[in-house]
């Protein structure tokens, strides 16, 4: 039997659920809505001590309403009826589930006629004199949002019925095929497809930068799988099928893009749709060549050719299969630079639909020979180009394996020719082929790399060409090309090489010895990574924020102290201005080992680049830290110890108690008038960071990206309570910026300014766009030059959720400001004291963290494990495993807000940890509801029997109702209605028999604290 139900009323429960309900609504690209519903029950079970306990109250109380008999159901039923008895309360009919059952979950879709055979309408209206005759056809039409289909990867063959809905956030066509070229089955079309991660169950998938992602709709911060969809119509059902079998034989063959199941879509008309669901790749070879600048270096060239001997062994990996204890040859049949993906800096290969697979010789010695169909023209050798174009009645019974090898050759001769002479190269060395084509009159206007069955004399003349073009320190590409023209692009192909020859001799001309000295001079070696990096910030964003005075935006890379006379000179020459302001493009494999590069940047003193920082400077540029100096350890003075926890709330609350005016103003004045009035924490309340912020210039970034909408109404409450407390320590005033570009909102510097100023700004900044994605390194880098201008001490403030999407890779952020904290070290001799590259690097973090002239606080906001994960290591690991100093710290929203002010600033304050910043679990003795009068989501706690009296602690709650035009002060004021102080908060501590404090741990075991309670002045 269920238990007595709590004081609390079923029908505010009700309403909250069905709140709660709205929030996991979503929409798919076709606007069908359906719901998440495993994240809504967890979000419930955190609000609701026994979620099936209240659920069963809630439907009770609906159905004796309206009958005077009780419900056929128990609590124990259920958790097997959650999706159906959310679609009754979201459709305001809770007492109808009793008559739903013995129907589970796993029934859903219901068909309309066990429907209505279950709800006979006229049955229904006798027993709860109510009207139910639109009620079934109301139901059905509501089913699927209740029953999207998940992927449970992989699958070999799944039909989605039609009363299931497709859950894609996002189905965009891809247009894979260059050259005006079209696949001969053009018919099935490639999307890219976004999927919510709560519909993927899977074990095989990997967490890469390409494939999860974040991208909110612009009310609920939504996280994805990203795929790639071949998707054929009805007509290609046998391609469909074919191709699919192709992918279940590879199997997981390294080096082929991998295949995650075969799905067939019933329409609802009686027809189907066919697709394969794969994963999804940033470029195809040609995008690469198109979208990158080749690779310069001997490391970066080398790395571009590992890749390529990649696909050399994949080819060899693929040609013997090994399919349940049984040998089978594979033909690949269509290998081509559109069907070279680069998935994160590794190329595979995909689309193996022109393939054939068959049982291998038992002996093993001859030669595998097959009639394999298919291919693009271009690439194909030149007997199977007979079979493409049936150009001569002498077609070769069969076909080689080697066939693949033959297109292999013309992919790496056009990757030598892009590591050379680049994309322009690439193209001109199409028309060669085409030119040469017409000249001999061979009736193909393609670019065929062979002519009358054997390569065109073009190609070896070419390859002579990029040969003398080489770069000198390039010895792989003309030991490359050897390979090409002596043992791929060969006929006959019995003298052609097999995929495993090409593999193993690739891998011996890479692991020979380099020509000399091949090392790329470390000044240079940096400029071009730190080059690089904005290249690549510069293709992903169109800018960074709006700045008041933006020098990088009128010339991004000028030097700051050009003369007068050079500035004149070079405004004449238009065409001098043409060609440096084309936009430069990352180079090829210079970022591969991205994390990496962290290891690399040396420290030894050289002479500096105008990159960041301007090169001329004075001693004490970095500002005199005076009285208030910190030492190695720290700041010495101060009475507050970090060990008291300070919410957002309670400091706004002192800051109320105290009278601060919200308006900026000499803060001698408001220290004179407060000298004798204390905090609630027994001290003046500007003594703890007078020492800290006095002459330091205060900055905020936002990031007001399309993740943060949901934040929006946390954010602004953070933001306002911080500004009010920093104000006035800047006499100059605090600046405020925004990440989107397209953002006009901000706050300069001025000696006028008002906390409602900021809030005015913050209103105007919200997050509209669904598409805005967040790139951290335009402001930064704006806020860096500022400070390179000034030398003043800055503290920079970075109020985000750590989901940058326009910023691709996880550890752009951390090289970026690895490499600027490096110039910034060498650039001032008043602060990095000469070490040598053998030095520990302890004299200059000893220095820079005594005068710590400029500092980054992460303020972290909702739950991202990517995000979290990121500012994390920038927080730890920079200092850490790179021996930088510690200037970056991160705190939690919802953690200390002394420690928001402070962490970046002192240690003792950067390595507290609160288990306010840890989520904890509800108390096993806790019911928690929501209620507010205005409406705002509220949990109220109910401690345990323990406590000597009970403590009623209102905590506001960003839900969905955040998103309206109410404030979060608002939410707190309503939140604290019921309170006992004038503040809305009354706090009692738990005592054990001694009197000490106790709180509880997510275990639910009693740990000792420090027993305070704020008292107002």
């Amino acid at each position: 039997m269920s238990s007595t139900p709590p004081s609390t009323s079923p029908k505010r429960w009700y309403a909250a659920i069905r709140e709660s309900i709205s929030q996991y609504k979503r929409q798919n690209v076709e606007g069908d809505t359906f719901v998440l519903v495993e994240p809504l029950t967890r979000a419930l079970e955190t609000q609701y001590h026994d979620l099936d306990n209240t659920l069963y109250h809630v439907v009770r109380e609906a159905h004796e309403e309206l009958s005077p008999e009780p419900p056929d159901i128990e609590p124990v039923d259920l958790p097997s009826m959650r999706r159906i008895l959310y679609s009754l309360l979201d459709l305001e009919h809770p007492e109808l589930l009793p008559l739903f059952h013995p129907f589970k979950d796993d029934h859903l879709p219901i068909s309309e006629e066990d429907l209505h055979a279950k709800l006979e309408a006229q049955a229904l209206e006798k027993k709860f004199n109510k009207s139910y005759r639109v009620f079934p056809t109301l139901w059905l039409r509501h089913q699927p949002s209740w029953c999207p289909f998940v992927f449970e990867l992989p699958r070999l063959h799944v039909k989605i019925r039609p009363q299931c809905i497709v859950p894609f956030y996002k189905k965009r066509e891809l247009k894979p095929y260059g050259a005006g070229q079209e696949p001969h089955d053009s018919r099935a079309k490639l999307y890219e497809v976004h999927i919510p991660a709560e519909l993927v169950k899977s074990s095989v998938l990997e967490p890469s930068q390409l494939m999860r992602c974040n991208d909110p709709p612009g009310s609920q911060e939504r996280t994805y799988w990203r795929f790639a969809l071949k998707e054929f119509p009805e007509s290609l059902k046998q391609s469909w099928d074919k191709e699919g079998q192709t992918f279940r034989a590879l199997g997981a063959q390294s080096g082929m893009i991998p295949y995650y199941g075969c799905y067939e879509l019933e329409t609802g008309d009686g027809r189907h749709a066919f697709g394969i669901l794969l994963e999804f790749a940033d470029y195809d070879l040609n995008g690469t060549i198109s979208e990158e600048e080749p690779p310069v270096t001997p490391d970066e060239i080398k790395s571009f050719y590992d890749s390529m001997q990649e696909l050399a062994v994949t080819l060899s990996n693929i040609h013997r299969l090994d399919i349940w204890g049984r040998k089978y040859d594979f033909w690949h049949g269509d290998i081509k630079p559109e069907n070279i993906l680069r998935v994160e800096y590794h190329f595979k290969l995909a689309d193996p639909g022109d393939s054939w697979i068959q049982r291998a010789p038992e002996d093993g010695k001859r030669k595998a020979k097959a009639e394999v169909y298919g291919g693009t023209m271009t690439y194909a050798s030149p007997e199977k180009a007979r079979w493409l174009e049936n150009i001569d009645d002498n077609l070769p019974d069969k076909i080689f394996q080697n066939t693949d090898v033959w297109s292999l050759g013309c992919v790496f001769s056009i990757a030598a020719t892009y590591v050379v002479l680049g994309e322009q190269g690439v193209k001109l060395y199409s028309r060669v082929r085409m030119h040469a084509h017409a000249k001999l009159a061979t009736g193909l206007i393609q670019d065929v790399f062979h002519a009358n069955g054997e390569v065109l004399d073009v190609v070896a003349a070419w390859h002579s060409y990029l040969r003398l073009a080489a770069r000198r320190g390039d010895r792989f590409t003309a030991m490359v090309l050897d390979m090409v023209d002596n043992h791929m692009l060969v006929m006959p192909p019995e003298q052609r090489w097999e995929a495993e020859q090409v593999a193993e001799h690739f891998s011996e001309l890479l692991a020979g010895p380099t020509l000399g000295n091949q090392e790329v001079p470390e000044v240079i070696g940096e400029i071009l990574r730190e080059l690089d990096l904005m290249a690549e910030l510069y293709q992903e964003s169109e800018g960074g924020i709006n700045r008041l005075d933006s020098d990088i935006a009128k010339m991004r890379f000028r030097q700051e102290e050009e003369t007068e006379a050079r500035t004149t000179t070079r405004s004449r020459f238009k065409s001098e201005a043409r060609l440096l302001g084309v936009r430069i493009k990352p180079t090829a494999q210079r970022s591969v080992h991205r994390a990496d590069l962290l290891k690399k940047i040396s420290l030894s003193p050289v002479a500096p680049s105008s990159l960041w920082l301007p090169q001329t400077y004075t001693a004490g540029q970095f500002g005199a830290m005076g009285s208030y100096a910190l030492t190695a350890a720290g700041f010495t003075g101060g009475a507050r110890e970090p060990e008291i926890f300070t919410s957002i709330f309670q400091m706004k609350e002192e800051l109320e108690a105290l009278g601060r005016d919200r308006s900026l103003g000499p803060l001698k004045a408001f220290l004179d008038r407060k000298a004798r009035r204390k905090s609630v924490k027994g001290e003046i309340a500007d003594d703890l960071l007078l020492p800290f912020y006095k002459d330091r210039d205060i900055v905020f970034l936002v990031d007001n990206g399309s993740s943060m909408e949901s934040h929006w109404g946390e954010v602004k409450f953070v933001l306002e309570v911080l500004t009010w407390r920093v104000l006035g320590y800047d006499s100059d005033g605090i600046e405020l910026f925004f990440t989107d570009p397209d953002t006009k909102a901000r706050v300069g510097p001025s000696k006028k300014q008002t906390v409602e100023l900021f809030l005015d700004a913050m209103r105007d900044a919200r997050p509209t766009s669904t598409s805005a994605k967040t790139e951290l390194r335009p402001g930064l880098r704006d806020i860096m030059l500022t400070y390179s201008k000034t030398r003043n001490p800055m503290t920079v403030f970075i109020l985000t959720d750590g989901e940058w999407r326009g910023m691709p890779y996880e550890h752009d952020i951390e090289v970026w400001a690895m490499h600027y904290l490096c110039e910034l070290a060498r650039q001032d001799p008043n602060t990095l004291r000469s070490p040598t590259r053998e030095s520990s690097g302890s004299l200059w973090q000893l220095d820079f963290e005594k005068s710590r002239p400029i500092t980054l606080q992460f303020v972290a906001f909702g739950h991202s494990t990517v995000g979290k994960r990121r500012m994390k290591r920038l927080d730890d690991i920079m200092s850490q495993e790179h021996g930088l100093p510690d200037l970056i710290d991160m705190e939690p929203s919802t953690g200390d807000a002394y420690k928001m002010l402070l962490g970046s600033l002192t240690p003792k304050w950067d390595e507290k940890v609160n288990p306010a910043n840890k989520p904890r679990d509800p108390s096993p003795t806790a019911s928690i509801h929501a209620t507010s009068p205005s409406g705002s989501a509220v949990h109220n706690l109910e401690l345990g029997s323990q406590t000597p009296r009970t403590s009623n602690i209102s905590i506001p709650t960003f839900t969905e109702s955040s998103r309206s035009n109410r404030t979060y002060e608002e939410s707190s004021r309503a939140s604290g209605a019921g309170g006992s102080s004038r503040h809305g908060r009354s706090l009692a501590p738990q005592t054990d028999e001694r009197g000490a404090s106790v709180s509880r741990s997510p275990s639910g075991r009693s740990q000792k604290r420090k027993s305070w309670i704020p008292r107002l002045p």
